[in-house]
C-alpha cells in the first residue's frame, strides 16, 4: 500500500492533519504541501505544468496556492531530482568555495590565516 509522503524530502506525512490545506506543511522538511509539486495533476510535460486546463496555475509550483483541484498525489516525490539537486549544490560548493574540510575549530584555515597576514601588510597604514 502506497502512504502519502512529501513531494520535496520523502518523509512520511501520517502525522500531518487531513485534510491537506494551504497551511500544511512536512514535519521533516517544512515544504508547503498544498502546492502544485504535490498533486497528482502535476506534470512538466505541460507549459503551465498542469494537467488540468481549468486550472489557472500560479508562478510558483512549491509553495502554497488556493487552486480548487488539488489532488495529493501519493508519488510526488522523486528521488532522482532530490539526488540531482544535492549533486548540483556539491558542484557549486567545489566552484565557490563552499564548506572547507580544512578548517578547524575556529573556522579559520591555516591557508586563511596566511591570507589575512598579506592582506593586512598590504593594507596596512603607515602608522608604526
Amino acid at each position: 500500500m502506497l502512504k502519502l509522503v512529501c513531494w520535496k524530502c520523502g518523509a512520511s506525512l501520517d502525522d500531518v492533519p487531513r485534510p491537506i490545506t494551504r497551511h500544511s506543511n512536512c514535519l521533516s522538511c517544512y515544504a508547503e504541501l498544498y502546492c502544485c509539486r504535490m498533486c497528482r495533476k502535476y506534470d512538466s510535460r505541460y507549459t503551465s505544468k498542469c494537467s488540468d486546463d481549468r486550472t489557472d496555475p500560479p508562478s510558483h509550483k512549491d509553495t502554497a496556492n488556493f487552486c480548487d483541484y488539488y489532488s495529493p498525489d501519493l508519488e510526488a516525490f522523486r528521488a532522482g531530482e532530490l539526488a540531482a539537486a544535492k549533486s548540483s549544490e556539491a558542484k557549486l560548493d567545489a566552484l565557490f568555495g563552499g564548506e572547507n574540510p580544512d578548517e578547524n575549530d575556529e573556522g579559520k584555515s591555516a591557508a586563511g590565516d596566511d591570507d589575512r597576514a598579506e592582506f593586512d601588510a598590504l593594507f596596512k597604514s603607515g602608522e608604526d
